[in-house]
C-alpha cells in the first residue's frame, strides 16, 4: 500500500519539525480529568496509536519510524518494555538501554508522539501465557517477593529517570498480569503506584485488569485521581490472532467461524522404512472427493518406530499454499514461536532442534505406541489437483507413517458480529461508566488474515465501538518480524499488513490531539 499524498505532507512536516519549545512542554503534561485525559489547558486528548517494541529499537528501527507513526496520524505509542533490558542483574541497571530510551523518548517529542511505558515482561514473569514469558510454566513474579521487590525498584528508576519528561503519557504497571488472587493483586499494584508517585507525581498510571484463574478478568480501582484503567481485547483470538494462534478457523466476518467437521474421506502417501537415514521425498498426489468442504494435511505416525519429516509444500491447481496455514509459513519447522506451529495429537510427536534437511530442525515421531499426528489449520476445498511434498528420514524400524490429506465436511463452531464484540467488551465499558473514569484498550489487533474483506469489516467494527465510547487505544503491533503479525516486518521494514493500516489511517484521524495545526490538512 503507498502512502497518501496528505500523508506523505505530513510526514515531511513533521520532519522539519524542531524540539518543542518550552510553552509547549508545559501545556502538554496530560492528567487525568473525570472519565477524559486532558493537558494542561484541560483540552481533550485522545490516545490513538500503535504498540511498539523497546528491543525493535536496537537494530531495526529509528527516528523515521517514529516520524511515521506521527504521520499516520497516530498520537501515542505504547512502549513495550521487557524488564531484562534493564535489569540484566538484580537491582543493577543497563546504562544503554536507559540512554537509548532517552533517545526514543526524545525523538517522540519532536514529533509530538505521546509515550505510555508498558512493563511487558517484570522480573519472575508475570503470566505464565507462552507469549508473555518465553515457556517459563509458571509466573514466579507472584511467588517470590524478591521479584516483586526489583519489579518496584525498576518502576521507580525509570520514573525516577523521567520525572520530567511530559512526552511520557503515563506508566502502564504491568502487563496481562495473572495473579493467583485479586488481594495480592492490589497490593502488588499499589505499591508499585505508591513508588512511582514518589518520583513521578505528575504522570498518568494505567492500571490494567487482573487475569484470575479461570480466565477471570477484573478491573480494580487504584486511589489516586490520575490513573486510566485498561483492558486487552483480541475477540475472538482464533480470527484477530491468527497469525499466532494454533486454531485458525475458517471466519467470515459477520458470520461464522468453521472448522473441520466429519471426516468423508482421506487420501495417503505412506512413508517407506529404507534406507534408514537418508532424506527421500514424498509426495501425495490427489482430487477433492465429492461433497468434501475443508481439508486438512496431516503427518502421521500410527505405530513403531522414528520418522522424521521436513520442507512440507502444498499446491493447488499450480498455486502454492502456505502451510500449516494460508498466510502462515512454517513448512520447515524453524520458527519458534507460540502458534505458528503445527497441532500436534500423541505425546510421541515434537520438533527436533538438531537435524533436518535444508536447516536445522524438523519434525519427528519417536517409536509412537499410539496414533500420533501433526495437522495444518482447515482450509477451503478449491477446484483442481492437490500436490502435497515433503522430505523425510527413518531409523529403519517397522511402523506405519506418512503425508495424508483428509477431507471434511465442515462444522460452524462460533459466529461473530457487531453484538458479540459489544458483549464481550460490556464489562469493561460498564466499569469506565459506572466509576466516571479513563478506559484504555492497550492491545487490540487484526492480523493479516487471508479474508482480508472480513478482517475489514472486523475492525471497522472494533474501532467503531472504541471510538463511541471515547476510548483510548494502541494496536497491537507496528513491527514484528514474523509475516503478517505487524503492521511493518522485515528489515529494513516493509509493509505487512495493508488491511489494518488502511483502517487505522481512518480512525487515527488527524487533528485529534493537542498539535492540531500541525495535522489539519483538507
Amino acid at each position: 500500500m503507498k502512502l497518501t499524498l496528505v500523508t506523505m505532507l505530513v510526514l515531511l512536516l513533521l520532519l522539519a519539525a524542531g524540539p518543542a519549545p518550552a510553552a509547549e512542554r508545559e501545556s502538554g503534561w496530560l492528567r487525568v480529568a473525570g472519565d477524559r485525559v486532558v493537558d494542561a489547558a484541560g483540552e481533550q486528548v485522545v490516545l490513538r496509536g500503535l504498540n511498539v517494541e523497546f528491543r525493535h529499537f536496537r537494530e531495526v528501527l529509528g527516528a523515521g519510524d517514529i516520524a511515521r507513526i506521527a504521520g499516520l496520524g497516530a498520537n501515542a505509542i505504547r512502549l513495550v518494555l521487557d524488564y531484562r533490558d534493564f535489569e540484566p542483574e538484580p537491582f543493577s541497571y543497563d546504562e544503554e538501554s536507559f540512554a537509548l530510551l532517552e533517545r526514543i523518548l526524545s525523538w517522540c517529542e519532536q514529533y509530538r508522539v505521546y509515550v505510555i511505558l508498558d512493563m511487558h515482561l517484570a522480573p519472575g514473569k508475570q503470566n505464565a501465557h507462552d507469549f508473555v514469558v518465553h515457556r517459563q510454566d509458571q509466573a514466579r513474579f507472584w511467588l517470590e517477593s524478591q521479584n516483586q521487590a526489583r519489579f518496584y525498584a525498576l518502576w521507580t528508576e525509570i520514573a525516577r529517570r523521567h520525572s520530567e519528561r511530559w512526552i511520557i503519557a503515563g506508566y502502564d504497571l504491568l502487563n496481562e498480569g495473572t495473579p493467583p488472587n485479586l488481594e495480592l493483586y492490589r497490593e502488588v499494584i499499589g505499591t508499585a503506584a505508591a513508588r512511582i508517585r514518589a518520583v513521578a507525581p505528575r504522570h498518568i498510571l494505567i492500571v490494567e485488569e487482573a487475569i484470575l484463574p479461570g480466565w477471570d478478568k477484573r478491573l480494580i480501582l487504584l486511589d489516586d485521581p490520575n490513573v486510566v484503567y485498561s483492558i486487552h481485547f483480541f475477540h475472538p483470538p482464533q480470527f484477530a490472532f491468527y497469525s499466532t494462534t494454533s486454531s485458525r478457523p475458517i471466519t467470515t466476518y459477520p458470520g461464522e467461524l468453521v472448522k473441520a467437521g466429519e471426516l468423508l474421506a482421506a487420501s495417503r502417501a505412506p512413508v517407506v522404512r529404507e534406507p534408514a537415514g537418508e532424506w527421500r521425498r514424498l509426495e501425495l498426489r490427489a482430487t477433492p472427493p465429492a461433497g468434501t468442504e475443508l481439508v486438512q494435511v496431516q503427518l502421521y505416525s500410527e505405530n513403531g518406530g522414528r520418522v522424521w519429516f521436513d520442507d512440507l509444500r502444498l499446491e493447488i491447481a499450480g498455486e502454492s499454499v502456505e502451510l500449516p496455514a494460508p498466510l502462515v509459513a512454517n513448512g520447515s519447522f524453524a520458527i519458534d514461536y507460540p502458534g505458528f506451529n503445527w497441532n500436534t495429537s500423541g505425546e510421541c510427536v515434537s520438533v527436533d532442534r538438531d537435524q533436518g534437511l535444508s536447516g536445522t530442525t524438523s519434525l519427528r515421531f519417536a517409536e509412537c505406541r499410539r496414533p500420533a499426528a501433526a495437522r495444518s489449520s482447515p482450509m477451503a476445498v478449491r477446484a483442481g489437483e492437490y500436490l502435497l511434498s515433503g522430505w523425510y528420514r527413518t531409523s529403519g524400524e517397522e511402523g506405519e507413517a506418512g503425508l495424508a490429506l483428509n477431507w471434511h465436511q465442515a462444522r460452524a463452531i462460533d459466529r461473530i458480529d457487531r453484538q458479540t464484540l459489544e458483549e464481550n467488551i460490556s464489562y469493561a465499558l460498564e466499569f469506565q461508566q459506572r466509576h466516571g473514569v479513563p478506559l484504555y484498550v492497550g492491545e487490540f489487533t487484526m492480523h493479516a488474515n487471508p479474508w482480508p474483506e472480513s478482517a475489514r469489516r472486523y475492525l471497522h467494527d472494533l474501532l467503531a465501538i472504541m471510538e463511541s465510547a471515547g476510548l483510548h487505544w494502541t494496536f497491537w503491533v507496528y513491527y514484528s518480524p514474523y509475516a503478517g503479525v505487524g503492521l511493518w516486518r522485515d528489515q529494513p521494514p516493509v509493509l505487512g499488513n495493508p488491511v489494518a493500516l488502511e483502517v487505522l489511517e481512518q480512525y487515527f484521524r488527524p487533528g485529534s490531539g493537542r498539535w492540531a495545526e500541525h495535522f489539519q490538512v483538507e
